[in-house]
């Protein structure tokens, strides 16, 4: 009985540590992006983004230039294939 309780109780802790290292994985990328950005910003390098399906760059002086427009992929392959590799992401 005490063995069942016990890897019951292991199996919950583990789910919650999974959701809790995405949790704490997504807030550290936000939290590094700020920084590198405002670090940018300081020097005076010009910092590039996607945003509207657009790649835009931000100048040092607040001017943003336009550098192209990204077009949407069409998915025409649906479905598995023999040999295909599955990767969870």
């Amino acid at each position: 009985m005490r063995n069942k309780i016990a890897r019951f109780v292991i199996k919950q802790h583990k789910e919650k540590l999974g959701a809790n290292e995405t949790d704490i994985l997504i807030r550290s990328a936000s939290r590094s992006s700020s920084y590198a950005i405002r670090e940018s910003k300081a020097l005076g390098l010009t910092i590039k983004s996607i945003s509207d399906r657009k790649i835009i760059e931000r100048l040092p002086n607040g001017e943003i230039k336009i550098i192209r427009n990204l077009q949407q992929k069409k998915d025409t392959d649906k479905g598995l294939k023999k040999g295909m590799i599955l990767c969870r992401k």
